[in-house]
């Protein structure tokens, strides 16, 4: 039953802007959380299991991912649905979407896990693991196996919370469980415990934020309830149509991921692969802000959405685009110039190729950026097909550039990756266009030039700081890394001068960022078309 009130709604369009914030910097410390205990316990699995050991938990890391049906497009799908009856009051047809895709969830899990979990063994001989491994490998895909069935039924919950604009409770979550479960890992190899026993405290972990995302959803909102009383077959088509269509879109990802590394190896040769491979992960690093964004502005665009206010719409998709444009213009700026640097600092590789090998792969990684949120944006409408199209217009372009590898080179196959994101970004902003209708690209423009002048300056600000001496040091590679510090440094310091010169940032956003950290200071309840202009 749909109720017209909105005074018990998690988030209401007057504080919007500040819960999309204060959501976006708790999906950063997740993630930064995530990528620090990677990189501490790495060594440590290494030092204890050995290299082969630590080759086959990446392997059992890997399958895991795999087991996680409900973490992909579903969960998606589910987070849009809650955030949806927010904006709208229709929590009854919400109840029978989560409640008929939870128990498909269940289905589809045990079908498929229980199996594995029952032939590990088998599975794991098959796969090549050692002998001296195989009973432990074995062991942790089964617990794995049967907890992921948990997991995958759980994320129902997860999507809950954060369909209910409490994005920023369940990233708390997940930094505890995250460190928590490194800590673990590390005690326990410590003590001379292997494989399983650090894949039964992955099993914790999970076990752990499932239950905490449970009780937090019965709070949250309350009117949401996964039951068996509203499992009904009517819920199929929209599950089909939408969840299972959005779950397409990742698997599409993956395979368009694919592509390039392979076609690169089997041309270019190793050193061209590694090369790839670096660069990637340094712009993949750097659009980290970005993605942060992405999961907070599904679930309020769906809320504004549902709510029918179109102007606020508009207007949440233009500053979705300038956000986004702020948040990945200067990392990816950064890199580029000074990319070659910061590779050799971490590293120690110097080929003469990373220059325009990086250069290439950040503008593919900024026009992907702006392609990613359009597909988003779109989803958040409840359509699902222009998105499935882009990602089949992708991959087409991209198995087109790979085919003719050889005889355009290196540098192009990376330009060709390039266009392609530019030409998915301009789909998918035909996409937005076409949906939305009060929205315009020409709106765009004026942050656009602002913000590229304000990265401009921070930049220039940048190189003039490489003039500056420095005292010499015997390690050249630490000496980088005094060169990059003081360029970041400088960088920093220009930034807020280059964002009032340009007049990137108004006096509404100033309040709203002060706002995130300092909730106390400024008052939230202001109307959210104020707070969005």
């Amino acid at each position: 039953m749909k109720s017209t009130s909105a005074t018990s709604n998690p988030a209401t369009l007057g504080n919007l802007a500040h819960t999309i914030g204060r959501n976006t910097v708790f999906g950063v410390i997740a993630r930064f959380a995530q990528v620090s205990t990677r990189l501490v316990t790495i060594p440590i699995v290494i030092a204890h299991l050995g290299l082969g050991g630590y080759g086959i938990w990446s392997i059992i890391m890997t399958t895991a991912a795999y087991m996680r049906f409900g973490s992909v497009g579903i969960k998606s799908a589910f987070q849009k649905y809650v955030a949806e009856a927010t904006g709208n009051g229709d929590y009854e047809a919400a109840n029978k979407l989560l409640s008929t895709g939870c128990a498909a969830m269940l289905v589809l899990s045990v079908a498929v896990l229980i199996p594995v979990a029952w032939f590990s063994t088998a599975l794991a001989r098959a796969a090549g693991v050692p002998p001296e491994f195989l009973h432990s490998a074995a062991q942790s895909t089964s617990v794995l196996a049967l907890i992921m069935v948990l997991s995958n039924v759980g994320a129902v919950y997860e999507a809950i919370v954060m369909g209910g604009h409490r994005i920023d409770l369940a990233r708390n979550y997940a930094t505890f469980f995250t460190v928590a479960e490194a800590v673990a890992i590390v005690i326990l190899l410590h003590f001379g415990y292997g494989l399983f026993a650090m894949a039964s405290v992955m099993a914790a972990s999970e076990v752990g934020f499932v239950l905490c995302c449970y009780v937090s959803s019965k709070k949250i909102v309350p009117q949401i309830h996964v039951a068996r009383a509203y499992i009904t077959k009517k819920a199929i088509p929209e599950l089909v149509r939408f969840a299972g269509s959005y779950q397409l879109v990742n698997v599409l990802e993956v395979l368009y991921a694919s592509i390039l590394p392979v076609a690169i190896l089997r041309v270019f040769g190793a050193d061209s692969a590694g090369i790839y491979a670096i660069a990637i992960r340094l712009v993949s690093s750097a659009v980290l802000l970005s993605d942060s964004f992405l999961v907070p502005i599904l679930s309020g665009g769906a809320m504004v959405y549902a709510s029918g206010a179109q102007d606020e719409m508009r207007k949440l998709i233009g500053k979705s685009f300038k956000i986004t444009l702020g948040l990945c213009l200067f990392p990816l700026g950064f890199i580029a110039l000074f990319g070659p640097t910061m590779i050799f600092a971490w590293t120690g590789q110097t080929a003469s190729s990373l220059r325009v090998a990086l250069w290439m792969v950040c503008a593919a990684g900024f026009f992907q950026a702006f392609s990613v949120l359009g597909l988003v944006l779109y989803r958040v409408s409840g359509n699902a097909l222009l998105d499935n199209i882009r990602q089949a217009l992708r991959i087409v372009c991209l198995l087109s550039i790979a085919g003719f590898a050889r005889h355009l080179g290196f540098y192009w196959v990376l330009a060709g990756l390039a266009l392609t994101e530019f030409a998915g970004m301009m789909f998918m902003l035909y996409a937005i266009t076409k949906t939305f209708r009060t929205f315009h690209p020409r709106s765009l423009l004026p942050d656009t030039v602002k913000l590229t002048l304000a990265s401009a300056v921070v930049l220039v600000a940048g190189a003039i700081a490489t003039r500056i001496p420095l005292p010499a040091m015997a390690n050249v590679r630490w000496m980088a890394v005094l060169d990059l510090g003081k360029v970041l440094l400088a960088c920093l310091a220009a930034t807020w001068p280059a964002l009032v010169l340009t007049k990137s940032v108004t006096g509404a956003e100033s309040r709203a960022l002060i706002s995130i950290v300092r909730p106390r200071k400024v008052r939230t309840e202001q109307p959210y078309a104020e707070s969005v202009t």
